[in-house]
């Protein structure tokens, strides 16, 4: 089992990283009106998650491999494949459950895994 929690901070976020985020992602962050919050809370939950995992960004692992979804009632879930989905497998990992929050200055994000 494990979790990750990452704070950013929104301003100093601004204008930078977009190359980690997939196009959807991209797409449903600019559709709102303040989109570097809803960006910057991603890239918290993408950091989350590697962190709940313990083995950092390394290796094969890339940012497009964690993905921010919203589900049909506005949930947000992570998809996670490439070699971070291989190390999930791996670990007998899954995730269960990703929470998102944000202010305009500060973007907060939990992940935690559970076994399989």
């Amino acid at each position: 089992m494990g979790v990750g929690i990452d704070l950013v901070d929104v301003p100093a976020f601004e204008a930078r990283f977009a190359e980690i985020f997939t196009r959807d992602e991209l797409a449903y962050c600019h559709r709102q009106s303040r989109p570097w919050v809803h960006l910057a809370v991603r890239f918290a939950a993408k950091e989350a998650l590697l962190k709940a995992l313990t083995s950092g960004l390394s290796g094969a692992m890339r940012w497009h491999d964690i993905e921010i979804l919203r589900d049909p009632a506005g949930t947000p879930r992570l998809k996670v494949t490439g070699a971070t989905g291989d190390v999930l497998d791996r670990e007998g990992l899954a995730t269960r459950s990703v929470s998102l929050s944000h202010t305009a200055s500060t973007a907060a994000a939990v992940v935690l895994l559970a076994s399989t």
